[in-house]
Protein backbone atom coordinates (compact mmCIF):
# COMPACT_ATOMS: atom_id res chain seq x y z
CA UNK A 1 0.00 0.00 0.00
CA UNK A 2 1.04 3.25 -1.19
CA UNK A 3 -0.08 6.05 1.49
CA UNK A 4 1.45 9.06 3.34
CA UNK A 5 -0.43 11.24 6.03
CA UNK A 6 0.61 14.06 7.34
CA UNK A 7 -0.40 16.84 9.54
CA UNK A 8 1.45 19.83 10.10
CA UNK A 9 1.72 23.92 9.46
CA UNK A 10 2.24 25.25 6.05
CA UNK A 11 5.84 26.77 5.80
CA UNK A 12 6.15 29.04 2.69
CA UNK A 13 2.76 30.34 0.72
CA UNK A 14 2.57 28.06 -2.14
CA UNK A 15 2.64 29.57 -5.93
CA UNK A 16 0.07 28.09 -8.22
CA UNK A 17 1.75 27.50 -12.04
CA UNK A 18 0.23 26.27 -15.21
CA UNK A 19 2.76 23.70 -16.93
CA UNK A 20 2.21 23.62 -20.68
CA UNK A 21 -0.08 20.76 -20.60
CA UNK A 22 -2.49 22.94 -18.97
CA UNK A 23 -2.82 21.57 -15.66
CA UNK A 24 -1.86 23.41 -12.74
CA UNK A 25 0.18 22.32 -9.78
CA UNK A 26 1.79 23.60 -6.92
CA UNK A 27 4.05 22.31 -4.35
CA UNK A 28 3.96 23.82 -0.47
CA UNK A 29 6.06 23.01 2.44
CA UNK A 30 4.83 21.76 5.39
CA UNK A 31 6.64 21.30 8.94
CA UNK A 32 5.58 18.20 10.86
CA UNK A 33 5.95 17.92 14.95
CA UNK A 34 7.75 14.32 15.20
CA UNK A 35 5.62 12.28 17.81
CA UNK A 36 8.60 11.93 20.82
CA UNK A 37 10.92 14.36 22.04
CA UNK A 38 14.87 14.12 21.73
CA UNK A 39 18.00 13.88 24.63
CA UNK A 40 16.90 17.82 25.43
CA UNK A 41 13.09 17.55 25.64
CA UNK A 42 12.58 19.41 22.08
CA UNK A 43 10.23 18.23 19.12
CA UNK A 44 12.08 17.76 16.01
CA UNK A 45 10.16 19.39 13.18
CA UNK A 46 10.60 17.70 9.56
CA UNK A 47 9.47 19.59 6.54
CA UNK A 48 8.07 17.97 3.75
CA UNK A 49 7.57 19.19 -0.07
CA UNK A 50 4.10 18.63 -1.31
CA UNK A 51 3.07 18.51 -4.91
CA UNK A 52 -0.64 18.95 -5.46
CA UNK A 53 -2.36 18.82 -9.11
CA UNK A 54 -5.29 20.50 -10.45
CA UNK A 55 -8.20 21.58 -8.75
CA UNK A 56 -6.56 20.93 -5.53
CA UNK A 57 -3.95 22.67 -6.43
CA UNK A 58 -6.39 25.71 -6.91
CA UNK A 59 -8.17 25.24 -3.53
CA UNK A 60 -5.12 25.01 -1.74
CA UNK A 61 -3.55 28.34 -3.10
CA UNK A 62 -6.77 30.44 -2.76
CA UNK A 63 -8.31 29.42 0.41
CA UNK A 64 -4.87 29.04 3.18
CA UNK A 65 -2.28 30.57 4.57
CA UNK A 66 0.92 30.76 5.77
CA UNK A 67 1.16 29.07 8.92
CA UNK A 68 -2.04 27.31 8.34
CA UNK A 69 -2.75 23.88 9.65
CA UNK A 70 -3.16 21.15 6.88
CA UNK A 71 -3.63 17.61 7.01
CA UNK A 72 -2.74 15.93 3.81
CA UNK A 73 -2.87 12.38 2.45
CA UNK A 74 -1.45 11.08 -0.84
CA UNK A 75 0.73 8.67 -2.35
CA UNK A 76 4.34 8.26 -2.52
CA UNK A 77 6.32 8.57 -6.06
CA UNK A 78 9.48 7.45 -6.93
CA UNK A 79 11.78 8.69 -9.68
CA UNK A 80 15.10 8.13 -10.93
CA UNK A 81 17.84 9.95 -13.18
CA UNK A 82 21.10 9.59 -14.06
CA UNK A 83 24.02 12.09 -14.18
CA UNK A 84 27.38 11.55 -14.92
CA UNK A 85 26.76 8.05 -15.46
CA UNK A 86 25.38 7.45 -11.61
CA UNK A 87 21.90 6.58 -10.44
CA UNK A 88 19.87 9.15 -8.21
CA UNK A 89 16.62 8.02 -6.61
CA UNK A 90 14.27 11.05 -5.13
CA UNK A 91 10.78 10.65 -3.75
CA UNK A 92 7.93 13.18 -4.12
CA UNK A 93 4.85 13.28 -2.01
CA UNK A 94 1.82 13.44 -4.27
CA UNK A 95 -1.49 15.11 -2.36
CA UNK A 96 -4.69 13.20 -3.09
CA UNK A 97 -7.07 14.75 -0.64
CA UNK A 98 -5.77 18.33 2.08
CA UNK A 99 -7.71 18.86 4.91
CA UNK A 100 -8.05 22.33 6.29
CA UNK A 101 -7.67 22.40 9.60
CA UNK A 102 -6.93 25.98 10.96
CA UNK A 103 -5.98 28.92 9.46
CA UNK A 104 -2.50 30.49 11.31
Amino acid sequence: MNVFCFVGRIKEMPELRQIPSGEKVCNVLIEVERPYANSQGVYEIDTFQIEVWRGLAETLCNTTSQGAWISVKGRVLSRSYTKEDKVYYNSIFVAEHIGFIHQG
